[in-house]
């Protein structure tokens, strides 16, 4: 099949436009670290970690959505729901969005808080759930730990923001509104970029953007013939 530009884009183009969006983020933090304030701190941190965090998952040791896709009972897990345009809509829609709430991080403090909270623990959450259902599925096999890709940034960054987030939460006068308003932001990236794309690529089950390699589960369930399987 030829490989148009939008395939390209959508294969590994776009992950390092979003490594390097990482990089310069992170620049940013620390040349400025000194002049913002505690909720953009926190929001360029998320900014950082979202990176750090597909990187795990696609690039190394990659294959997250292998277990995703059999979480969503796909019966081809390397076709639908998630392929490489849903995964590239999800991952850089949600940096652009946490970059906009961070431009407007000091108009609206506690709702980018909120916003750090809640994505760092349902990254956890989801994460946790999805390595006990790999780790059943593969123990026959060899598998020893609840280990998936995303895990470690999970636990090592994401919560850890969530957790400052919600300690210096606490300790503000929040009101009702804002709450609301960070949990929106949030259904923002679950329903906008990643429901509604799922739902879309379940109808369609298109082979056109289907991963290539399952990536870690390699070593569990070899891959025959490439993308085409599944």
């Amino acid at each position: 099949m030829k490989k148009d530009k939008l395939y390209q884009w959508c294969d590994q183009i776009w992950l390092h436009v979003l490594y390097g969006i990482g990089i310069v983020m992170s620049c940013l933090l620390v040349s400025r670290w000194s002049d913002i304030s505690m909720p953009c701190k926190l929001m360029y941190m998320l900014t950082i970690m979202v990176p750090l965090h597909v990187f795990e998952e696609n690039t190394l040791p990659g294959g997250f959505f292998f277990m995703n896709n059999l979480g969503q009972k796909s019966d081809r897990p390397m076709v639908y729901p998630q392929n490489m345009l849903t995964n590239m809509i999800t991952n850089l829609g949600a940096e652009i969005l946490f970059i906009v709430v961070l431009i407007y991080a000091d108009y609206i403090p506690n709702t980018a808080v909120v916003v750090v909270i809640l994505f760092g623990y349902a990254e956890c959450i989801h994460h946790t759930m999805d390595g006990i259902r790999m780790y059943r599925r593969y123990a026959g096999k060899g598998k020893r730990t609840i280990y998936g890709p995303g895990t470690i940034t999970s636990y090592v960054g994401l919560i850890q923001l969530s957790t400052y987030g919600l300690v210096w939460l606490t300790k503000q006068n929040i009101v009702v509104s804002e709450v609301f308003a960070g949990i929106g932001i949030i259904l923002l990236v679950v329903v906008g970029l990643i429901l509604i794309p799922f739902i879309i690529s379940k109808r369609v089950q298109s082979k056109r953007f289907a991963f290539s390699s399952n990536g870690y589960f390699e070593k569990y369930e070899p891959m025959q013939g490439g993308k085409n399987n599944g």
